[in-house]
């Protein structure tokens, strides 16, 4: 399940780069802000993480509260702190 939200958020960032050299302005234009509101909306809440909550709980872990903050930026600030 990690695998594939994984894939999902890696297609959402690659995603608009390949549209700006694929598409007419009139449809890039909109299809990227619409994936940058996805991506970086806090109101928003992915299915996918709320798939992800649910077998954390039913696992007996921690709910996590957004899938980037958790898998990306938890790490990488862990990885600062050590090499501090």
């Amino acid at each position: 399940m990690v695998y594939i939200h994984f894939k999902v958020i890696l297609l959402l960032v690659v995603v608009p780069f390949f549209l700006i050299f694929n598409e007419p302005f009139w449809i890039w234009v909109p299809v990227n802000i619409w994936i940058m509101h996805l991506i970086f909306s806090p109101v928003l809440v992915c299915p996918a993480t709320i798939w992800e909550n649910r077998l954390r709980r039913k696992l007996g872990k921690p709910k996590i509260k957004t899938f980037f903050k958790h898998y990306f930026i938890k790490p990488l600030k862990r990885i600062w702190a050590y090499g501090r």
